[in-house]
This record gives C-alpha cells, sequence and structure tokens, in this order.
C-alpha cells in the first residue's frame, strides 16, 4: 500500500498523524520511519489496525449502498 493511503487511512480516523501517534503513544517519528523501512512492531501494529479497521469500513459501507440500491440481492 501507498504510504499516502496509510495517511489517509490514519487521518480519516484520527485527523492527522500526529494525533494518531499521540493517542497510541507512538515516537513522534514513528510513522515516518515505518514508511522509511525502518519497522517498529508497535508503530506497525497500531498503523495495521487501522488499516484493518478502515477495510472492514468501507466493506460495510458497499454493503449498505448495495441493499440499499437493490444491487446484489439475489433475484427470487
Amino acid at each position: 500500500m501507498h504510504p499516502e493511503d496509510v495517511k489517509a487511512a490514519i487521518r480519516k480516523r484520527y485527523g492527522t498523524v500526529a494525533r494518531f501517534v499521540s493517542v497510541h503513544n507512538l515516537p513522534t517519528s514513528g510513522v515516518s520511519d515505518l514508511f522509511r523501512g525502518r519497522t517498529s512492531a508497535r508503530v506497525a501494529n497500531a498503523v495495521e489496525k487501522v488499516l484493518v479497521e478502515d477495510a472492514e469500513s468501507k466493506h460495510s459501507d458497499s454493503d449498505r449502498r448495495s441493499t440499499a440500491t437493490g444491487k446484489g440481492v439475489a433475484a427470487a
């Protein structure tokens, strides 16, 4: 996944990357370091959690839309 996509997912949930870092008590440069290939298990796990939640949110949104429009519903 592209770093900008990751940052976008973080911003959707936390507003800013700095807020995400603060909420999760991560090192200030932790997210930037992750994008540069320096891995920290704590940072990677926190980012992964946001990405999973974002993916689940997108999935449930598309389910709601397809139900509302009748798409995806089997015809009888």
